[in-house]
């Protein structure tokens, strides 16, 4: 039995799986604690095992994160209390096993590019649009993370000296501060699932797509896909994002882009995958 966790900003996720299995047990989700999160995390764990070992866990967290020490740095949307935990050493002590954890926006790119909208692609640019922006890169099956990690969300499109808008990162016009779901609500007063003019959606899918712009310029991916909670709006601003891209790519075909196919599942099923890649 294998243990698959997701830890979010908001919830955690944890679900089953078999060895060698694509498909993945009932989901149990709870609001991220910040009072003891060891005690919570062992204890959801233990929790969808219904108390047996695992005989392997693979997570799925925020960055960023420490591959060295496989411990959370200091993710931007996790309580406090979740920075520095040596999120590795402390399940591996716990059950005695093997743990692999990866980047959560990693994880859905491995996913989508194994099992869903990026299937058969040999490279895939993956977006994840909610409270912040991630990205992943998978490049024949490998997660692509550089010297550390990809930080897509990052990319800056509006530079300080230009005017552009402070970002949480202590930078100026990052995507993420112009287009992330916490973008949006402090641009536009209101959260993206309440978000209803139009000119808004444009405005954010123009920057979401001179983002595609840039990683089409340095990857030329096949597809670049995107997911997270501010895509259920995709079809308010998906058109601006892809008129962005056709005006601007010229020297490369366009790449395929679209909506990621697994949902919420994405990043469970990436760290599944991100198992069975390390066996």
């Amino acid at each position: 039995m294998i243990a698959l966790v997701d830890v979010g900003g908001t919830k955690l996720a944890a679900a089953t799986a078999s060895a060698g299995d694509s498909s993945i047990g009932a989901v149990t989700r709870l609001a991220t604690e910040s009072a003891d999160p060891a005690a919570q995390l062992l204890g959801l764990i233990d929790d969808v095992c219904g108390g047996a070992a695992p005989d392997a866990v693979a997570m799925s967290v925020p960055g960023p994160f420490d591959r060295d020490g496989v411990a959370l740095e200091n993710p931007p949307g996790l309580p406090q209390t979740w920075w520095g935990l040596r999120i590795g050493e402390l399940v591996a002590r716990r059950y005695g096993c093997p743990v692999v954890i990866e980047n959560d926006a990693n994880c859905a790119a491995l996913a989508e590019s194994r099992w869903g909208a990026g299937r058969g692609a040999r490279t895939v640019v993956y977006f994840t649009v909610s409270t912040g922006i991630g990205t992943g890169v998978v490049c024949d099956g490998a997660i692509l993370t550089g010297r550390k990690d990809t930080e897509g969300g990052h990319q800056v499109l509006w530079p300080e000296w230009a005017g552009g808008i402070p970002c949480h990162c202590g930078g100026f016009g990052c995507l993420e501060a112009l287009a992330s779901g916490r973008a949006i609500e402090r641009r536009f007063g209101r959260p993206a699932h309440e978000l209803d003019e139009q000119a808004a959606w444009d405005d954010v899918g123009r920057w979401l797509g001179l983002g595609v712009v840039n990683a089409t310029a340095l990857i030329d991916p096949d597809c670049v896909l995107f997911g997270g909670g501010v895509t259920g709006s995709w079809d308010r601003f998906a058109p601006c994002l892809m008129a962005t891209v056709e005006a601007h790519v010229r020297l490369q075909r366009l790449p395929r882009v679209e909506r990621g196919s697994l949902g919420e599942a994405r990043t469970l099923l990436g760290a599944l995958a991100l198992l069975d890649a390390a066996r």
